[in-house]
């Protein structure tokens, strides 16, 4: 369940609140109702990490409750939860939502402390004496203890927002990514396993196993190859196995686990990330058969054979050698000289591909080959290939074997056409005709590692069309898919470089890489992109801005960053385009984190 900021900053109001309570009871007496404790610090911490709700429920709990505990001290110590109260709100106010630096936090310790210990002038004068006594002891104290008290709270909402993000970021990708403990349990996965495995929330795998969701064997497999790994501490990566599906479907997948460790060398568990290659199998496998239909056509060919002896005079010769050289047939006998023919094949243009200058030339390459052995693709007048291998025998003399290849040329040609075609299907959305999450993902990948070495800048660009639900939702889901045709028409036709790349990331969502472009030049880019789409004027009921619009996140590594990661990249822009949606949509947003 996700809390709302309202909800969470209560939460963290009265959780600091009664930690200040439960301060005031550890603490100890200096006179009669004057107590020490570290009630200010937590009062103080509240306001400034927590904001006015979070501040002002911390400072009333626990001003209601020293008033309830009384004592001489009782309105001294509710000034200084007041004086803490203010000090934390107008810190929280100075920052701007911001967390504080080590330098502000260091800053803020530094006057709240003693400014919270003004409250002692509240005292009767005849307290005085002891308290005066117990200020400098208190004073360092409580300086250290708001200190760390704010770097503890502030190194722990990042850690949180950190996961948060790579949560995010795990439950966009289409792998199975999945965290285990030593028992294998899972602890943590992303949509796509808790998808895979019939749960709608990922939170609902949490302490399943595999025995849970997978047939006992196969179960048992998994837990005795991990609990290996635990043991040993070397991960597998890149691991294909075949898992039949629930109907029996041979299903392909490759998988990479890596076994963690605390400093101890304790085993914390282990990562796993699996991928589907059911899809790649089957390409991989087209490919073969096409290969082996080659090899088959190769074999069943009638070719032709011809013997020549060591002066290259024909001994022998079929009549399908003579038929493949229609030109110099006649010539192509028992007793012919090889050089006699070639120059006649020339002269009359029966094989292409020789200069008129390097006939001689090419006549020694040929007869050289009687002794040595050569392959050889002859293109003849009438367009047809002929393969001529020619292999020396122990007797001296040489066999030269004639095959048609034409068909297998034209084969070759149409495996290429095919392999190119299969390669853009599975690099191409089949939708919108841009090129889908994977070739961004290879393409993101290149020019990160490009970039990096070339101390080049990169920058990314993500894409959504607002209020797209709402879209589809009126108008119908053909409707939708044809507005994303539209809008990936615009993007695509934005003036953009050659080594620019405009992909579907998925759903209404689109991703511009653009190498080798700081983050003012993706600005520049950006504005093209969203001036474009709301140019088109696409009418749009569901929207507040009345036509179709698209929302814009940037996110660049500048040309002196080495260390490069295209998650993190990807993970950036992404922020970048939700604080855009949030700021009113139809706008473009660069990543402000650093």
């Amino acid at each position: 369940m996700v809390l709302g900021p309202r909800v969470r900053a209560a939460v963290f109001g009265a959780v600091m609140g009664l930690g200040a309570i439960a301060s005031m009871l550890l603490s100890f007496e200096m006179q009669s109702g004057v107590f020490f404790d570290l009630r200010a610090t937590l009062v103080a911490v509240s306001g400034l990490l927590g904001g006015p709700l979070a501040g002002m429920l911390t400072g009333a709990i626990v001003a209601a409750y020293r008033l309830y505990v009384g004592g001489g001290g009782a309105i001294a110590g509710a000034l200084g939860i007041a004086i803490s109260t203010g000090l934390g709100l107008l810190g929280y106010a100075l920052l701007k939502r911001r967390p504080p630096s080590t330098l502000a936090t260091l800053l803020f310790a530094l006057i709240a402390t003693p400014s919270s210990m003004v409250s002692v002038l509240a005292l009767p004068t005849q307290l005085w004496g002891h308290v005066l006594d117990a200020l400098p002891p208190t004073l360092i104290i409580g300086v250290l203890a708001t200190f760390l008290a704010i770097r503890v709270i502030v190194i722990s909402q990042q850690r949180a927002e950190e996961a948060m993000l790579f949560m995010a970021a795990a439950d966009l990708s289409p792998d199975y990514a999945y965290i285990k403990n030593p028992q294998g349990r899972f602890f943590m996965v992303n949509k796509a396993v808790a998808t895979a495995n019939g749960f709608e929330r990922t939170f609902d795998m949490r302490g399943k196993t595999d025995f849970d969701i997978l047939p006992p064997e196969n179960a048992g497999k998994f837990f005795a190859e991990e609990q290996e790994l635990l043991r040993t501490g070397v991960g597998t990566f890149d691991h294909e196995e075949m898992v039949p599906d629930n109907d029996g479907n041979e299903r392909w997948f490759t998988t990479s686990k890596t076994p963690l460790y605390n400093p101890r060398g304790d085993a914390l568990g282990l990562v796993g990330v699996t991928r589907d290659i059911t899809r790649q199998k089957a390409i991989d496998k087209e490919l073969l058969d096409s290969r082996d239909q080659l090899s088959f056509l190769l074999t069943e060919m009638s070719d032709g054979l011809a013997l020549f002896d060591r002066e290259g005079r024909i001994t022998y010769c079929n009549e399908q050698y003579r038929s493949m050289f229609p030109l110099t047939a006649e010539l192509r006998v028992p007793g012919a000289s090889l050089p006699v023919i070639l120059r006649a094949a020339i002269s009359r243009g029966e094989q292409l591909g020789i200069s008129l200058d390097g006939v001689d030339a090419w006549i020694d390459t040929v007869m050289s080959a009687l002794r040595t052995g050569q392959d050889e693709e002859v293109h003849r007048y009438d367009g047809r290939w002929l393969h001529v291998r020619t292999k020396p025998l122990d007797s001296g003399k040489a066999s030269v074997v004639v095959s048609d290849i034409t068909t297998i040329k034209l084969a070759e040609t149409e495996l290429r056409g095919l392999t190119d075609q299969l390669r853009l299907l599975a690099t191409t959305d089949t939708l919108t005709g841009l090129p889908n999450r994977r070739a961004l993902d290879e393409y993101l990948a290149k020019e990160i590692s490009r970039t990096a070495r070339s101390g080049q800048p990169i920058s990314l660009v993500m894409i959504d069309i607002d209020r797209f639900k709402a879209f589809n939702d009126i108008y119908g889901h053909p409707t939708g898919d044809v507005c994303l045709k539209i809008v990936a028409e615009a993007l695509r036709r934005t003036d953009s470089r050659r080594t620019d790349l405009i992909a579907r990331y998925g759903g209404e969502e689109f991703c511009a890489i653009l190498p080798d472009t700081d983050e003012d030049g993706a600005y520049i880019l950006a504005e093209k992109l969203r001036a474009a789409v709301r140019d088109l004027q696409l009418k749009h009921e569901g929207s507040e801005k009345g036509v179709v619009t698209i929302s814009v996140g940037i996110a660049s590594y500048d040309a002196p960053t080495a260390d490069r990661n295209a998650a993190t990249l990807l993970a950036r822009a992404d922020e970048a385009l939700y604080i855009a949606k949030g700021a009113g949509r139809d706008r473009v947003i660069g990543w402000a984190g650093r």
